[in-house]
């Protein structure tokens, strides 16, 4: 069973919050037919990268190579 990090979109009365998730993607269309809003996370950013104004698309290349991605 090979799990993936998906994002869990919560929305309540005045805000919305979302969560990361594990979890199997043989699941992912059964949660969407019920209505909930989920997407997979393939980049994640860290704040100190950020905060040193280093570029974001070099940062989702290196991610992508070291995980086999191809985009």
């Amino acid at each position: 069973m090979s799990k993936k990090t998906y994002c869990l979109n919560v929305r309540g009365r005045k805000k919305e919050w979302c969560f990361l998730v594990e979890i199997d993607p043989k699941y992912i269309n059964e949660w969407r037919e019920d209505g909930l809003q989920i997407d997979e996370v393939v980049n994640t950013i860290s704040q100190w990268y950020v905060d040193l104004g280093l570029p974001v698309k070099l940062w989702c290349a290196v991610q992508d190579f070291l995980k086999g991605n191809k985009s």
